[in-house]
């Protein structure tokens, strides 16, 4: 008899022990479909017609506990759900704490301040100015509506600085000339002729364009 008591204590023993492995890894589905889990769910709620409802407190029972970071509950006072964030309670209708604004503070940097009021000033993004660069050579004059324009377009050979123009030159004001749609000074050598200034030099296929306004 001492033998059969011994090892229906041991049959018992085992069969808790294998329930409560079991529990340890037990994910945990009710309602709906509890067949159907996602493998990253510990717990999963599912219905059409039914909700879960956190425990519900009033404000000082609420202030009372010390929960877990995370925690949940519905404050019965404020009629909302607050969430325990490890210091204080965060009542999550607070729709400032979902806010902010940004200004631009006009000196290269921003400003955000969140609506916890903390806020955010960014450094200068702009970085330091350079120098003012040189000018530009002129422009021609521009088109009164009634003139016409002729433009002539070169492939230059290495080391060309000298190019005929589409038509004979009246007022070399009244022409532009681009080396890989980049404008550069020149000079009028005679009526047909001009050429590049002295610093600038022409490479094998760089693309001239001569546009003159006549």
């Amino acid at each position: 008899m001492y033998g059969a008591m011994k090892t229906n204590k041991t049959y018992i023993f085992t069969a808790l022990t294998m329930l409560l492995v079991s529990f340890g890894f037990t994910q945990v589905k009710i309602g709906d479909n509890i067949d159907a889990i996602a493998n990253t769910s510990l717990l999963e709620l599912e219905s059409t017609n039914k909700v879960l409802v956190l425990s519900r407190l009033t404000n000082d029972q609420m202030m009372s506990i010390t929960p877990l970071p995370g925690g949940m509950a519905y404050n019965i006072d404020t009629g909302c759900i607050h969430s325990y964030d490890g210091n204080k309670w965060i009542n999550l209708c607070d729709s400032s704490l979902r806010t902010f604004s940004f200004i631009d503070n006009e000196d290269g940097s921003f400003t955000i301040n969140y609506g916890n009021e903390s806020v955010f000033t960014s450094p200068n993004l702009t970085g330091p100015k350079g120098e003012k660069g040189d000018t530009g050579p002129e422009g021609p004059a521009g088109a009164d509506g009634l003139s016409q324009q002729e433009q002539i377009i070169i492939v230059a050979s290495n080391g060309q600085t000298r190019f005929n123009t589409p038509a004979p030159i009246v007022d070399d004001k009244k022409i532009s000339v681009y080396r890989n749609g980049i404008r550069i000074a020149f000079r009028a050598i005679d009526s047909t002729t001009i050429e590049l200034e002295n610093e600038i030099i022409c490479y094998q296929n760089d693309n001239i364009r001569i546009v003159q306004i006549l």
